[in-house]
């Protein structure tokens, strides 16, 4: 396999390495931390996020994976809202290697963040765009433009810490 990658220009990437790399990264939580999630890990390297940025973001080292801070991007409550249910999706990613989760967590951290707003959340959320597929009754899941939101949100709520 190695030869077929030499062949087209790639370099071969050990998986084994990489997963130890990421667990070294994630700190000394038994190898249970974020980063030593196969998914996890492509997506940090993929979109280069460091294990530093994600600690101003969340507690990885909390059982289960915790928001912390309450400054979400947005200059709306509107956009302040996806971005919240964007950062529950990359919570429950860290947390259990899927970027599924439901809606009652998503609007309690849109609570907590102070953007909830119960006459509009609907509609706000209904403006969604392609960052998550699902519904209120079946939960959320983060799609790929989802995660690479996600990491943006990430590095500026961290460039802002």
């Amino acid at each position: 396999m190695t030869a077929s990658f030499t062949l087209l220009g790639e370099k071969a990437v050990d998986i084994g390495a990489s997963e130890n790399l990421a667990q070294e990264q994630g700190g000394g939580n038994g190898g249970r931390s974020a980063q030593s999630k196969p998914k996890v890990a492509n997506w940090m390297r993929n979109s280069k996020l460091t294990a530093s940025e994600l600690e101003q973001v969340f507690d990885t080292t909390a059982d289960p994976v915790e928001v912390i801070g309450t400054n979400v991007p947005g200059k709306t409550k509107k956009r302040q809202t996806i971005n919240a249910y964007v950062l529950e999706g990359i919570r429950s990613f860290l947390a259990t290697g899927e970027p599924s989760f439901d809606d009652k967590s998503a609007r309690k951290l849109c609570e907590t963040v102070g953007c909830f707003n119960g006459a509009n959340h609907s509609l706000y959320i209904g403006d969604k765009g392609n960052l998550m597929s699902g519904s209120k009754g079946q939960g959320w899941k983060l799609t790929v433009p989802g995660l690479t939101k996600g990491a943006e949100l990430i590095r500026e709520i961290a460039k802002g810490s």
